[in-house]
């Protein structure tokens, strides 16, 4: 049982390591992106439409990223061109995207809840030669899809870009101090526009990956609130992107828990579909605790009226 819940958790997880993925590129950059779950959305309707009508799953992938890329430059533009709160911003666009893709769910498939293709086969699972050899993990990251695999290598590209690259200094030093940043020639609101885009292409991945990624399915609001958690995942891990990518997978075991308990005792399910939540809320405790305790060190005691 204990392995099948861990192997359930590398798959139930890949969605919130690719939506975390992009949430700390603009998180570093110093944009608070709420609008994760819109990106998301977006891009799983619009996967699955593509994928329905021409029966091709790259299609469809390529259709859910390019989607929420639309998504997320339209809220780039909003707030660097017209000034409005990011935060304000990206709630109305998760708002409005929720209500295109409940609208587009009945007029263009004809479906009011739940959307499901016959005309989509399914990805197929993955053999790497050798990882069975490792110990443990091999077995664990052996035979998912291809989805799954391109969200762990998410984290190790990102690390990348953001410590190796020119690219990713310019992010961080605007996230650190925007106005040194653009006192140096930086052009602040073209990096912070790059690292939105680059957070649209993951979420969109995210997105393909829920409609398409096991079950061709399309439900209302089916993010289920995975962007807020990968938000949570990015605060708690401070933006580092392997301990983001971390406590993602422990999200995705406390999810996986919620699934597979109800199986094995009496407890109600829907006590332990709080599961994700509860751990949430007390990784959002822990990170209050320590940011409290270091404004206490440097002599910060909160804000003053």
């Amino acid at each position: 049982m204990i392995y099948d819940i861990l192997y359930s958790s590398i798959r139930i997880a890949a969605p919130l390591v690719l939506a975390a993925m992009g949430g700390l590129l603009t998180f570093q950059a110093g944009i608070l992106n709420i609008a994760l779950d819109g990106f998301m959305i977006i891009g799983a309707f619009t996967a699955i439409a593509v994928a329905h009508f021409t029966g091709s799953l790259t299609l469809g992938v390529v259709a859910g990223v390019g989607a929420s890329i639309v998504c997320a430059s339209l809220l780039a533009v909003f707030n660097l061109r017209f000034k409005a709160h990011v935060f304000i911003a990206g709630i109305a666009v998760t708002f409005i995207a929720y209500g295109i893709t409940a609208l587009l769910l009945q007029g263009l498939l004809g479906q009011e809840g739940v959307f499901t293709s016959s005309n989509i086969s399914a990805f197929p699972s993955l053999h790497i030669p050798g990882i069975d050899r490792i110990p443990i993990l091999g077995s664990l990251f052996d035979g998912h899809t291809f989805l799954v695999y391109v969200a762990y290598l998410s984290v190790p590209i990102v690390a990348w870009l953001l410590y190796r690259t020119r690219w990713g200094l310019r992010v961080r030093m605007i996230g650190e101090a925007e106005d040194a940043a653009t006192a140096a020639g930086i052009n602040a609101d073209r990096v912070k526009f790059e690292t939105m885009v680059a957070s649209g292409f993951f979420c969109g991945l995210a997105g393909a990956y829920l409609s398409l990624g096991y079950v061709s399915l399309f439900a209302k609001q089916m993010t289920d609130d995975r962007g807020l958690i990968a938000l949570a995942a990015i605060f708690f891990a401070r933006g580092r992107p392997f301990a983001t990518a971390f406590v993602a997978i422990v999200f995705g075991i406390a999810s996986a828990l919620s699934v597979r308990l109800p199986e094995v005792t009496k407890i109600a399910p829907q006590l332990l579909e709080l599961i994700p939540y509860l751990v949430t809320i007390l990784a959002l405790l822990l990170v209050g605790l320590k940011t409290r305790r270091a404004q206490r060190a440097n002599g910060v005691h909160g804000f003053e009226a």
